[in-house]
């Protein structure tokens, strides 16, 4: 297996059954938009617990999070929850919020076209078709299970499990346990806290890192989205198990430092999490993150840079020296939020070295030394939390070498380049998000349109993968709807 690590879109779409469970959800929508609204979260289980509505989180763009959001996930997902006390008085019972199981389930249901049909019919994650056309495919999206919020005292969780309909399969998805303990040393305000994780930078609080950024990450995209090539830290979500400790002082300086390994074959499987990856770290693999946040009236500014090095193991089953891999990022978001209008600018650049000495040994790179840049800009208007526009650019480069890269997660290269460019646009409606309908008050939606334009694929424009696809033939237009209950 080659040791470059790679990236394809998860796949969110669905059946004809699934169209049918669309149609009864938009039913739903209007059933539910006769009756008051009540307060829903994002998450209802959040909602639950913290009585907040889901704009005190987000912005109407889910998951992109306000600096109340922020606050909720660095204390570890138990704001609002049950206190922890050894007082066993009347009145100190009465004083503490009822438990909640912090249970909440989604559903994503998506319309996906391509300006080309695909040149295959699509197949599961064990290459078996999957029922899926060529195009213009319902999909019954990715159905999900979470567990979220305060599990006890001073413990949360954000933990999703998703039945994913195009590889028919079911596995832990993103995932994070924290534990905290907030003090005051001396005049500072700080939040001190653990987590257990299984994607470097799903703990991170702003929308510029790779598990949640926009476009991509946490944002809905394509099943059909070209392989392209990703700096590792992009790349280990789900196969990796990591514990770190952070700090939030003075509501302003974040420092996180965690270290991860790639589970086991067994453990993978136990996960659902598909083939196993054929790589393994030798040694610590930590990842890091600084970031620097500053609110001024209706405005909020964050500068940071996060990171990650391994030792890499490229292929487990042959014998060879190891591969080298850092990656440092840069990145800043800004926001603003007056009244009924809110923007929020993100921009992340990731810088990727790799010294290949046992891909190279093995045959599978051409280089001793890659480099591999990945620079993401976008931004997002919403208004009254309800309505949101997000437009975003995506550019990686990288050196040229053809072993490396003469097949990209899956598809082949032409002329062993990694670049691909794009543009994306976004245009979403959440009906609930200051408030659910009163029959049922968890119940929170958002139906969106996107629009993803590529510029170049792994290095070409025209032919880019030598059998006369063009890069603009994947251009996708998708239509979701994404349900919480």
């Amino acid at each position: 297996m080659k040791s470059k690590f790679e990236t394809c879109a998860q796949p969110i779409r669905f059946t004809a059954i699934g169209l049918r469970c669309a149609v009864a959800s938009a039913a739903v929508v209007l059933v539910g938009m006769l009756f008051e609204p009540i307060p829903a979260q994002a998450l209802p289980a959040y909602a639950r617990q913290t009585g907040q509505p889901c704009a005190t989180c987000h912005n109407g763009a889910f998951p992109q999070l306000t600096s109340y959001g922020r606050e909720f996930k660095i204390n570890g997902y138990v704001s609002g929850g049950r206190t922890c006390s050894f007082d066993r008085s009347a009145a100190a019972y009465a004083a503490n919020a009822e438990p909640v199981i912090p249970l909440s389930a989604m559903v994503v249901g998506t319309f996906t076209h391509t300006q080309a049909d695909q040149e295959s019919l699509p197949t599961n994650r064990k290459g078996d078709l999957n029922g899926l056309g060529v195009n213009d495919n319902w999909m019954a999206q990715d159905s999900s299970v979470f567990l979220a919020g305060q599990i006890v005292c001073n413990i949360g969780a954000f933990m999703q499990a998703t039945y994913d309909r195009n590889d028919q399969a079911f596995f832990l998805d993103n995932t994070d346990f924290r534990m905290t303990d907030r003090r005051r040393i001396g005049d500072v305000d700080s939040v001190f806290g653990l987590t257990v994780n299984n994607n470097p930078s799903v703990e991170d609080p702003w929308n510029t890192t790779p598990a949640w950024r926009i476009p991509g990450g946490g944002s809905i995209t394509s099943a059909f989205a070209p392989g392209t090539a990703a700096p590792m830290v992009d790349s280990l979500g789900g196969v990796v198990a990591g514990v770190g400790a952070y700090a939030w002082l003075n509501n302003s300086l974040y420092v996180s430092l965690s270290n991860y390994r790639v589970l086991d074959d067994k453990t993978l499987q136990a996960l659902g999490e598909g083939p196993p990856p054929g790589f393994q770290f030798d040694g610590p693999a930590p990842y890091w993150r600084v970031a620097l946040e500053k609110n001024w009236g209706d405005f909020s500014l964050m500068v940071g840079t996060y990171g990650m090095h391994a030792s890499v193991i490229p292929d487990e089953t042959q014998q060879s020296p190891n591969d080298s891999f850092t990656d440092i990022g840069y990145d800043t978001q800004f926001q603003y939020l007056r009244g009924k209008h809110f923007f929020t600018g993100r921009i992340s650049y990731e810088t990727e070295n790799s010294t290949l000495t046992g891909s190279q040994f093995l045959g599978n790179s051409d280089n001793t030394k890659d480099w591999l840049h990945q620079f993401n800009i976008s931004g997002t208007y919403a208004y009254d939390s309800t309505y949101s526009a997000t437009l975003g650019y995506f550019d990686t480069r990288g050196s040229t070498d053809h072993q490396l890269y003469a097949v990209t997660a899956g598809l082949p290269t032409v002329g062993g380049s990694p670049n691909t460019r794009g543009e994306f646009l976004e245009l979403g409606y959440s009906p609930f998000s200051k408030g659910g309908p009163r029959i049922y008050p968890w119940f929170n939606t958002r139906i969106g349109l996107q629009y993803w334009h590529y510029d170049q694929i792994n290095g070409g424009s025209i032919n880019y993968d030598g059998a006369g696809r063009n890069a603009s033939g994947d251009n996708t237009v998708i239509l979701y709807s994404w349900t919480a209950f």
